[in-house]
């Protein structure tokens, strides 16, 4: 699979990020950083233009992920029965989707952007849900114009800088998915923990 994404990006450099971002964010096992950094590389070695490429990913980011919220606004709960999308939208994953929008609402959108498991899933909610089209545009948007120039533009800048290969952005993604997740579950364990805590804390006091 590392092998028909790395040919397709580096002969179709625009095409093959837009394909492979649509594919992730539909579901498949592709971390989203992967084809925009080998979009950036791609730019910093002269294959293609930043300037294009910068526009054309964040389109197709926010695309998918539109597609996504507009699929479970039309057909609701209908579409996780199919076997293709069941491993991706099972009820369980719903479930804590439909959970995280009654308690953080737009910040649950914010952060799906960053939660490569749930990002699907939470936004097939949001239009399962009927959450306004404006609020995934605008809190969606706004994550996805902080991640994208991000990884386009630092893999730009290191690939005019230095000399690597696509392995080696390859190790990068996969480095930065561990870090993303080991950091999300640090988050849970120190909200959990303040939580427990903070009633002992109140009941010392009294």
């Amino acid at each position: 699979m590392d092998q028909v994404i790395e040919q397709l990006i580096l002969h179709l450099p625009y095409l093959g990020v837009v394909l492979v971002l649509l594919a992730g964010g539909f579901g498949m096992p592709i971390p989203e950083d992967l084809p925009l950094l080998a979009g950036g590389y791609l730019c910093g070695r002269g294959h293609a233009s930043v300037e294009v490429m910068l526009p054309v990913a964040f389109m197709a980011v926010v695309g998918a992920d539109l597609l996504v919220y507009y699929l479970g606004r039309r057909y609701g709960h209908h579409i996780p029965r199919l076997p293709v999308l069941r491993r991706y939208l099972s009820d369980s994953r719903l479930t804590r989707a439909e959970l995280s929008f009654h308690k953080h609402g737009g910040k649950t959108l914010f952060l799906a952007r960053f939660m490569p498991g749930l990002r699907t899933p939470i936004f097939f909610s949001a239009g399962a849900f009927k959450i306004p089209a404006w609020k995934m545009v605008l809190f969606d948007g706004t994550a996805a114009l902080l991640s994208v120039p991000v990884w386009v533009v630092g893999s730009w800048y290191l690939a005019k800088t230095f000399t690597f290969d696509l392995d080696t952005i390859r190790e990068w993604s996969l480095a930065t998915q561990a870090t993303l997740i080991l950091a999300v579950v640090l988050c849970v364990a120190a909200v959990l923990g303040w939580r427990f805590l903070r009633p002992r804390k109140v009941a010392s006091a009294a």
